[in-house]
């Protein structure tokens, strides 16, 4: 199978039609205990420690979670404080040899959509419902995926965010001639928001890397994938990190239902 061929098969498998909003990368479970030791790796390993950052995310959903059962998720991430608010969707992915292949959408900077406490959710919008802010702040990719994803009917119905994930983040870089592998290692917290009560949900750790390339061309992760398999290898060989198929909005409800 040649690699254009290949390109399209993945494609439609992921219902897309722009290859750059694909994301390639392999997920492992691993033990708090081992956080430590395999930061000193990566930190021996990588070509550079790029950066730790803490932020958290805010899941959103229908009531009867249709989201989650279509494998696809959609969050409220808040950076820098709330100074950098952006949606983020990931459409249903697959796997293929240990490797999960998905889309990924990013709405950019949300301007002037403020989210303020409320006594009702952990946050609300300063806009009347959140179908507004997806129909005016969205990029086309990122909506037309979600409609042939979801569907109108589930689109229309989302109207919680009771899952908030805080998150501990360290990237790694690891330069290739013609890609870029980025390790990362995250902690995460999960709570469960229900009127004015919060109820924990778990807290784990995982192992990350995806595949990286200029302009995102898939063409490049496609001919280059050996270097994470053969970086992994090493990394596996060492921890023993389990494989990890769900994603971090699957795994927290894993926990809880």
């Amino acid at each position: 199978m040649n690699i254009q061929t290949q390109i399209k098969k993945i494609c439609d498998s992921l219902q897309i039609k722009d290859d750059r909003f694909i994301e390639i990368e392999r997920k492992r479970k691993l033990r708090l205990e081992d956080f430590k030791e395999l930061r000193g790796f990566l930190i021996k390993h990588s070509s550079s420690h790029e950066k730790k950052v803490s932020f958290f995310d805010q899941y959103l959903d229908t009531k009867d979670m249709s989201i989650a059962k279509k494998g696809a998720s959609l969050r409220i991430r808040y950076k820098q404080d709330g100074a950098k608010v952006y949606i983020q969707y990931k459409g249903p992915g697959f796997l293929h040899k240990g490797i999960l292949f998905r889309s990924e959408f990013n709405s950019g900077k949300l301007p002037d959509v403020v989210l303020k406490a409320s006594h009702k959710r952990f946050v609300h919008f300063n806009e009347k419902n959140l179908r507004a802010i997806m129909f005016n702040h969205l990029p086309q990719e990122m909506s037309e995926a979600m409609k042939t994803h979801l569907g109108p009917k589930i689109l229309s119905k989302i109207s919680v965010g009771n899952l908030i994930c805080i998150y501990q983040k360290e990237k790694f870089i690891i330069n290739r001639s013609k890609i870029m592998l980025e390790p990362s290692i995250d902690k995460i917290c999960s709570f469960y928001v229900r009127g004015e009560c919060i109820y924990p949900m778990a807290t784990f750790s995982e192992y990350e890397n995806e595949i990286k390339a200029e302009n995102n061309s898939l063409e490049k992760k496609l001919n280059n994938l050996d270097h994470l398999v053969k970086f992994d290898k090493a990394v596996i060989s060492k921890f023993g990190l389990p494989a990890e198929s769900k994603d971090k909005y699957q795994r927290c409800l894993s926990f809880f239902i």
